[in-house]
């Protein structure tokens, strides 16, 4: 395996090798420089709970890549970025647009966060960004007639040769996000995370039957934080109404996707019941293609099971979840 300067583990294209090394380097550059114009007056200063929570996550992360045979890609905190809550705006970090409160991009080689007052909230969404950021990286110098440097992989998510079109970004995010609720979920257990728990789980007893404001359950098998509101906001989490007092609760993300993956997962275990001895085998080959970037096993493995070309075809479908939610239902 060649050096690792940051995320990215090679660059694919029609060039000299020597200038692919180049763009290694450039991209290690951009890795140890985390200086942002743009972010100057926004970002604050991480407290010593959230460097210690960074510090764990990277060890958990780092756990998860020897797991799948791959070296420890360590994350310094200052490749973490504390966004202010009334300044949040992931493009002013010359991030990627996203409407929720964390994000990670290739190209900066950084993670930016909404700041968050309850650590356990911080700890989940820095899991699930640091997995995207330890998960398996690509470059590419597209093909065509005017070739530019993109990205080409970023765990399960491949962009086509010409740069114009990607597939797999819904799985991508249900394979990072189901791994999370695994793995994160082992550190809730941390005394820095106890009096939250507590809170939680008391409120989850005293309240088993409270509305959200849509009408529907406000505690699911997704919740893992709630507390009273006294700020009136908080991050992502969706303001609740209880009586006079208004909760908020922190539930895992991405259930739609999520809930395609497990589907899948289910029909495939079900049809091959001489190869795996539980799902959770099943999922394993999602998360190793994801770490290593060899997604060969899972399209032999949907293909072999369902029939040629399903799993492209799925891929395809990224735009329109409900469309991939049937298809795979009909498989």
């Amino acid at each position: 395996m060649a050096e690792k300067f940051s995320s990215f583990e090679r660059v694919v294209g029609n060039i000299a090798e020597a200038e692919k090394e180049k763009i290694l380097r450039e991209k290690g550059e951009r890795f140890d420089d985390q200086f942002f114009e743009r972010m100057k007056g926004k970002e604050r200063e991480k407290t010593p709970e959230e460097l210690e929570i960074i510090s764990l996550v990277d060890e958990a992360t780092n756990k998860l890549r020897r797991k799948y045979g791959l070296e420890d890609f360590n994350i310094p905190a200052k490749n973490i970025h504390v966004i202010k809550e009334e300044e949040w705006s992931p493009t002013e970090a010359g991030l990627p647009e996203g409407k929720g409160v964390a994000v990670y991009s290739h190209k900066p080689q950084a993670v930016a966060m909404r700041e968050q007052p309850h650590k356990i909230v911080f700890m989940k969404f820095a899991f699930h960004e640091m997995l995207h950021f330890k998960s398996y990286g690509a470059l590419q110098i597209t093909s065509g007639d005017s070739p530019e440097l993109q990205d080409y992989r970023m765990g399960l998510i491949v962009h086509t040769r010409d740069g114009k079109t990607k597939y797999f970004t819904n799985l991508n995010e249900a394979v990072t996000e189901e791994m999370t609720i695994r793995f994160a979920s082992k550190l809730f257990d941390n005394q820095l995370f106890a009096e939250e728990r507590r809170q939680t789980k008391k409120l989850i007893k005293k309240y088993p039957n409270a509305q959200s404001d849509s009408g529907g359950p406000l505690f699911t098998d997704d919740t893992y934080c709630a507390d009273i509101d006294k700020k009136k906001t908080w991050g992502q989490a969706i303001g609740r109404i209880f009586g006079r007092e208004r909760m908020v609760t922190a539930a895992f993300t991405y259930p739609a996707e999520r809930k395609i993956l497990n589907t899948l997962i289910d029909k495939i275990f079900e049809r091959n019941p001489e190869q795996f001895k539980d799902k959770e085998e099943v999922f394993e080959v999602f998360c190793q293609s994801m770490m290593t970037g060899n997604i060969l096993p899972i399209g032999r493995l949907i293909d072999n099971t369902f029939s040629h070309g399903t799993l492209r075809r799925i891929g395809e479908m990224d735009q329109n979840i409900k469309e991939q939610e049937e298809f795979v239902n009909s498989l």
